[in-house]
């Protein structure tokens, strides 16, 4: 599981445990108000025509009787099926039974009122009421006092003149007012209870439910969670199958690569074997035909000492001396060469060995192809190599025999010379090159050798390149021809030489400094490019 893996499963974990969380505890802090239970009060109503015939009866203005015929209609108790908190329905007031029918009223106004009725003054009768007594209105500076039940009310005193007639609209008795039905309050309280307890039944259900619906949620979370637990123990137990198969199969992989390495480099090792015993056996038979050959032309030198004169025999030691310091010089160089040779193939075998340890997982028939092509191979380069030996064994024996040629007629013609001269004169040839003079023929040879273009066979390859020049120093193309190679194939052989080629003639220019009074000397030259990057000049 990567990073962003990781991150959306906390995530998603953090949001389904808010989630629960506020479907479990959630409703403790958004659970709305409990309202207040309705505060019931009693009350009795009564219709406009009772309330002034009240309110007359207090005045004084009532029947004149002293007992009332008629009681005004009082208000029905409420009934005990009332709702709580609807308003409790109330009966009509039943009419009155001796209610008076007023006359219309005329369009035409009176032309003098009538005060009959207050020509004299009339004492109102004590009148026996159960009704509530209201507040008396302020006819004086002192407020009038309710009177007591079965004693007249107190009045104020009024001029006899202007006591007010009985009105003909007053009841002649007042209707006592029902008392309060037994057990109303205690059915109104009881309401109110069976109200608040069914409202505390309904929160506790309510309460009950959002429990349960909580317990629900975190049956299914625990559900949710054992099957991702499971689901993830799954995919754990899977990927660490999938490792173990995978470690498994690498270290059957890596095994099979060990074994196949190591049956490669036993190859490579008896390969490699075989062919320094080739090499050495042809080393050996060059080293033979190189002594039979040198025995041959001993004897054929001892025969021309034996036939030569004095002056001939010191020419001939000459020249066997130059030879000697020339065979000297080419066995350094066979030494040097074989050394060289020897690193080289080293060097071959440690980067065979890393490119075989690269290449290890190849199949097995690629294996056998290799090991089919390097065993042809080996058999090319033995062949080549027996060839190149018996061809460097000739060109060292020809060159040898036209060096021995070119010094004996050198010879003979510094002989010719001397006797032409009476024994005083200066050779033909001339005297030899300087060491000086060499010198700075190699040096301006070097300067165009470019030996970095070679590749690594051909860098390590020595040729020998002959050529022959004009006294003006200027190089005969035509004339330039490979004298001698050692240290590597055909292909390396010509690739060093077509690099020393373009050495010699780039450096020519206007043509080589050289003494022109010893031309016979550098008229023919062979220069060696040996693997260790200086040139030699013979």
């Amino acid at each position: 599981m990567d990073r962003s893996e990781r991150i959306g499963a906390w995530v998603s974990g953090a949001a389904h445990a808010g989630l629960i969380g506020f479907a479990l505890f959630g409703g403790a802090f958004s659970r709305p108000e409990p309202l207040d239970a309705v505060q019931m009060t009693e009350a009795s109503t009564m219709t406009e025509a009772e309330f002034q015939a009240l309110a007359a009866a207090a005045a004084g203005a009532g029947p004149v009787s002293t007992s009332s015929a008629s009681v005004p209609a009082q208000p029905k108790p409420p009934s005990d099926d009332n709702v709580l908190g609807a308003p409790e329905a109330m009966s009509p007031p039943s009419a009155q039974p001796e209610a008076t029918t007023l006359p219309s009223p005329t369009d035409s106004p009176e032309t003098q009122p009538d005060l009959s009725d207050l020509a004299q003054a009339t004492r109102p009768d004590n009148v026996a009421t159960a009704a509530p007594q209201p507040q008396q209105p302020d006819q004086s500076s002192e407020t009038a006092s309710v009177p007591d039940a079965g004693s007249p009310p107190n009045t104020p005193d009024r001029p006899e003149s202007v006591e007010p007639p009985r009105s003909s609209i007053a009841p002649t008795q007042s209707a006592r007012p029902n008392a309060r039905p037994t057990g109303l309050a205690e059915a109104a309280l009881a309401r109110q209870l069976a109200a608040a307890q069914a409202a505390a039944e309904a929160e506790q259900i309510l309460a009950q439910e959002t429990e349960a619906a909580a317990e629900r949620l975190a049956a299914e979370k625990r559900e949710k969670d054992r099957a991702a637990a499971a689901a993830e123990k799954a995919d754990r137990d899977a990927a660490a199958k999938a490792e173990k198969a995978a470690a498994e199969k690498a270290a059957a992989d890596k095994a099979a690569k060990d074994k196949a390495a190591k049956d490669q480099a036993a190859k490579d090792q008896a390969a490699k074997d075989k062919k320094a015993a080739d090499a050495k056996a042809a080393a050996d038979k060059a080293a033979d035909d190189k002594k039979a050959a040198d025995k041959k032309a001993a004897d054929k030198k001892a025969a021309d000492k034996a036939s030569a004169d004095q002056k001939a025999a010191d020419a001939k030691a000459e020249a066997d001396k130059a030879a000697a310091e020339k065979k000297a010089a080419d066995k350094a160089a066979a030494d040097k060469a074989a050394k060289e040779k020897a690193a080289a193939e080293k060097a071959a075998a440690e980067k065979a060995a890393k490119e075989l340890a690269a290449k290890a997982a190849a199949e097995k028939a690629a294996a056998e192809k290799r090991e089919a092509d390097a065993k042809a191979k080996k058999e090319a380069d033995k062949a080549a190599a027996e060839a190149k030996a018996k061809e460097q064994a000739a060109a060292e024996k020809k060159a040898k025999a036209a060096a021995e040629a070119k010094a004996a007629k050198e010879a003979a013609e510094k002989d010719k010379g001397s006797a032409g001269s009476g024994g005083g004169g200066t050779a033909v040839n001339g005297p030899p090159l300087s060491q000086g003079e060499k010198d700075g023929f190699r040096v301006a040879v070097e300067a165009c050798w470019n030996r970095g273009s070679l590749s690594t066979e051909a860098s390590e390859t020595k040729v020998s390149i002959g050529f022959s020049m004009d006294q003006n120093g200027k190089v005969d193309k035509s004339s330039m021809k490979l004298a001698g190679s050692s240290g590597g194939s055909d292909a390396a052989v010509k690739q060093a030489y077509e690099a020393g080629r373009r050495a010699i003639l780039m450096c020519e220019k206007g043509g080589y400094q050289l003494p022109a009074d010893k031309y016979n000397r550098w008229k023919d030259v062979i220069i060696d490019f040996n693997p260790s990057g200086s040139a030699k000049i013979h």
